[in-house]
């Protein structure tokens, strides 16, 4: 039966027009299946061979490398964990399709039993252990850089949404020193990808003022300060092993081990390597962390840390306590991290942050003004939009309030049209509050009065000042295009990214220095599709 969806899918593939890849005519582009399953394989590493230049498979396993490569001769050399590695020639890929290459999983093939009766059981906790103890030998403390594809976008019902991509210079001064403070970033280009949708509400800044936009239990994110590439990095609890990166890895080097739980100890494959394959937990009411983290069988690298925070579902309460229902609960966040070894050391080989938040869209119908005529005590309200259901109103259904009294209302006077007109209580106890609410003074107007109209809507329905609220998947990755061992970390200040302002800034330099022809951007297709 799987064999048959997957034939299936082939043919839908390659019928696909060929329009759809005209945006990317100097490009070849591939999606990776698994060959058993056909499911999408994500964040898989195809490497040019021979120029030391690649690229990272995205959410629907597709990747796309320059059509020049072809010309070149050579191959791609395609890699991800628990797969086999596997090479393909350049001349076999095809222009003006979508290649799909199929990837069959690891196997090992054990070379005899060998019967250790007096020697103990590495357990996962020591694996673990292990590995931390090994980060300085593992992971280099000399200057170091790295060139990668940088992206931010936030997704809805899998369509990508506000995608702003970058390609980075990073300058490391090695794992010995601070990388919040000391690493620099050079920006060779940077742009808006007009071709996806953009919705200018949800691209706003958090405003946990007014919650037009937030994060759910926001205590969750980093209180590091910086633009969207260095709160990335910062999340990078290997490169940051000595500090408190996020919630609930807190300090690699000292927290993780005390407040996790390991198990199930199993072998997977990198590159034909074997690799300790540790499932982590922790639970913290009413959150729970389900994760994953790869550790070579050799020398102990920590090779990929999955790190998923999940909030549980309230499911009733006993003597007291909370219970909750983690397989019904929300995402709250994903750290997704994985290095790679480039002679003897392990360098990033991408980073994905991602997380969930919230927008209140503007009200489709709502209060435009309010307009007094003090000399009558009467208040026209005007609406953006007329009302349909006049003659429900009661004067019970108003509710005026401001600096955190409310305004009693008299009568309706008039309501026809987008206009309702009200008769405000005369009574001595509210004269100052309504003199307040419509003076000039321009302190006491920074207090808006907020007035609401139980049950009134417009012809479509939409109740007066109802909100939607919409939730969304935000997104930023970094994805190693080339490490630079050897090169001069020094650059002019003047070119290097200013930190503290966003990368969409005007104000940001770019990064002069380099060929920034060898570089390019993966961008995805813009609906994430299930092959």
């Amino acid at each position: 039966m799987r064999l048959i969806n997957l034939l299936l899918v082939l043919v839908v593939v390659f019928l696909t027009p060929s329009s759809l890849y005209s945006q990317d005519e100097n490009f070849i582009r591939g999606k990776l299946l698994d060959k058993k399953t056909g499911e999408p394989i994500v964040f898989a590493t195809i490497r040019v061979k021979d120029k030391a230049l690649g690229v990272i498979s995205n959410k629907d396993g597709g990747f796309k490398v320059p059509l020049e490569f072809q010309y070149q001769g050579g191959a791609l050399e395609i890699s991800s964990m628990g797969y086999e590695t596997k090479t393909i020639l350049f001349s076999s890929l095809k222009e003006n399709d979508i290649n799909i290459i199929l990837i069959s999983t690891a196997t090992f093939k054990l070379q005899g039993a060998i019967v250790l009766a007096k020697k103990k059981r590495l357990t996962a906790r020591k694996i673990i252990k292990y590995a931390i103890n090994r980060i300085p030998d593992n992971y280099p403390n000399d200057a170091f850089n790295l060139i990668g594809y940088y992206r931010d976008y936030q997704l809805k019902e899998k369509e990508y949404i506000n995608l702003n991509e970058a390609v980075i210079k990073v300058f490391d001064n090695g794992f010995d020193s601070d990388d919040y403070r000391q690493t620099q970033y050079g920006i060779f280009s940077y742009e808006k990808n007009t071709d996806f949708r953009i919705d200018s509400f949800a691209a706003k800044p958090y405003d946990y003022s007014s919650k037009d936009k937030f994060i759910p239990d926001a205590s969750l994110i980093s209180a590091y300060g910086g633009n969207e590439l260095v709160i990335l990095h910062i999340h990078d609890a290997i490169r940051n092993n000595d500090i408190r990166t996020y919630s609930f890895v807190n300090k690699l080097t000292e927290d993780f081990l005390k407040e996790h739980r390991f198990s199930s100890v199993k072998t997977t494959s990198y590159n034909g390597e074997e690799v300790y394959k540790i499932r982590i937990k922790k639970t913290l009411f009413p959150f729970q962390v389900d994760g994953v983290i790869y550790i070579d069988k050799n020398d102990y690298a920590i090779r990929k840390l999955d790190y998923l925070v999940y909030k549980g579902k309230a499911n009733g309460t006993s003597n007291g306590k909370d219970f909750y229902n983690f397989k019904k609960g929300e995402l709250m966040l994903e750290i997704l991290v994985e290095y790679k070894d480039v002679r003897d050391k392990m360098y990033l080989n991408y980073i994905s942050f991602h997380n969930k938040f919230r927008i209140r869209r503007p009200a489709f119908f709502r209060v435009e003004r309010l307009i007094l005529d003090k000399a009558n005590g009467l208040l026209e309200i005007k609406l953006n939009k007329p009302a349909k259901n006049y003659n429900e109103l009661k004067v019970s259904d108003f509710s005026l309030k401001f600096k955190g009294k409310n305004l009693r209302v008299e009568r309706i006077i008039k309501a026809i049209g987008d206009k309702i007109t009200i008769k405000l209580s005369s009574k001595i106890s509210q004269v100052d509050f309504i003199n307040q609410l419509f003076t000039n003074d321009s302190d006491l107007q920074k207090e808006k009065p907020f007035l609401q109209i139980k049950k009134l809507m417009d012809e479509e329905s939409n109740l007066l000042n109802e909100r939607q609220i919409e939730s969304f998947d935000q997104f930023r990755e970094f994805f190693t295009k080339k490490v630079l061992i050897d090169s001069i970390i020094s650059s002019p200040k003047e070119d290097l990214m200013i930190k503290s302002i966003p990368l969409y800034d005007s104000r940001q330099p770019f990064y002069k220095k380099g060929d920034i022809g060898k570089y390019w951007m993966n961008t995805p297709l813009k609906k994430i599709s299930k092959l």
